[in-house]
């Protein structure tokens, strides 16, 4: 039998291509860990606990799955267009903002370009970089994770085509400010910026894609809409980079059902918005619980999450402490972050579960 040299074949870059490291299900994680515990609490994702309008479970059954979506996707850029106060010719809905962070990359970057990010941040972008050949130059944000404007100057270049930016930023969860955004939209490149957990921070910049032309902001229905699973997000930008998406992106790349809930979901925005509220009081919370334990340091956050630091105690020995009781967090490997954990804000019940569980793992009395 011939067997193809697969290696040679391959298109070089992939060949050094660093994978996401995405989140293991709750199945993968309880088989890797040999989990015993009856209870899992799983903050580890930055989902809902609450999830999505009931109204969106109900109206499932409705869906005509048999039929392909809208390609122009008019009825859920409508709905969007009410909810965000623009025209519907400034927005692109996609399968989650993953799909427009890598549509910017087919249409602006080459192998050799370069695209700046602001560290610590979502590993994303720094991804979607390796796939188009693209090099990343991340750009330390400074103690308090704010931006380094000199640093900044210092490293963007000719080559530079876009810079990446998340406000409320994941994983430290502080927001950027209105300078910060005007200093990056002079550089005069593409300017994302990642709007993921705006309804937690209630501060958007979403109004100035149409007096700047490189402004983008990307938005997910994945946190507060409690559609994580369907996979849908939105652009927010110019209509000239607009029609350049529309043009680009797969003709059906959100799916009926995805649309369908997202229509829904707009329809009952006061009910979403009073369980984001309520995960914003279970945040301020758990942040001034743990702002209680000496072994801690917890970083101001205008997400669903909390960034927490620890003193003196092994990473790797309380995470696998927490994971034996079921509760599940997120680490990193990013510099800057070694000894730090994210975790994410669950329903009351979970937090507190957490709360004990780590009080035990730590030893506190």
């Amino acid at each position: 039998m011939n067997y193809a040299d697969i290696e040679k074949l391959m298109n070089p870059i992939i060949k050094n291509f660093k994978v996401y490291d995405a989140m293991p299900s709750n199945e993968t994680l309880i088989q890797k860990h040999s989990i015993n515990s009856e209870k899992i609490v799983k903050l580890n994702g930055n989902e809902n606990p609450f999830g999505p309008a009931p109204e969106v479970i109900d109206n499932l059954i409705n869906i005509p799955i048999n039929t392909y979506p809208d390609p122009e996707l008019i009825r859920s850029r409508k709905s969007l267009s009410e909810y965000t106060g623009l025209n519907i010719e400034n927005i692109v809905v996609s399968s989650g903002s993953d799909e427009l962070i890598d549509l910017f990359f087919r249409i602006f970057v080459t192998p050799g370009d370069e695209v700046l990010d602001f560290t610590p941040t979502f590993g994303m972008y720094a991804v979607r970089a390796g796939l188009a050949g693209a090099k990343i130059v991340p750009v330390s944000r400074n103690i308090d994770f704010e931006l380094d404007y000199e640093s900044i100057k210092q490293k963007v270049s000719d080559k530079t085509k876009i810079i990446f930016l998340a406000s409320p930023n994941n994983p430290t969860g502080n927001e950027s400010t209105l300078e910060d955004i005007e200093f990056l939209l002079s550089l005069n490149k593409i300017l994302v910026v990642d709007e993921a957990y705006f309804e937690f921070s209630k501060s958007s910049y979403a109004n100035l894609v149409e007096k700047y032309n490189n402004l983008v902001v990307i938005r997910s229905m994945s946190k507060w809409a409690g559609l994580a699973g369907l996979r849908v997000g939105y652009g927010l930008m110019s209509k000239e980079l607009a029609k350049l998406l529309m043009g680009v992106k797969n003709p059906y790349n959100v799916s009926t059902v995805a649309e369908e809930s997202l229509i829904v979901s707009l329809k009952y925005v006061d009910k979403l918005m009073e369980k984001v509220d309520e995960i914003i009081v279970q945040r301020e919370k758990l942040s001034d619980a743990l702002d209680q334990i000496d072994q801690i340091k917890v970083y101001p956050s205008k997400a669903n999450f909390l960034l927490c630091k620890l003193a003196d105690n092994d990473i790797q020995t309380i995470n696998n402490a927490l994971l034996n009781e079921g509760v599940f967090v997120r680490l990193f490997a990013t510099k800057g972050l070694e000894k730090c954990f994210r975790v994410s804000i669950g329903s009351a019940e979970d937090n507190e579960y957490f709360y004990t569980k780590l009080q035990k793992v730590l030893k506190i009395q």
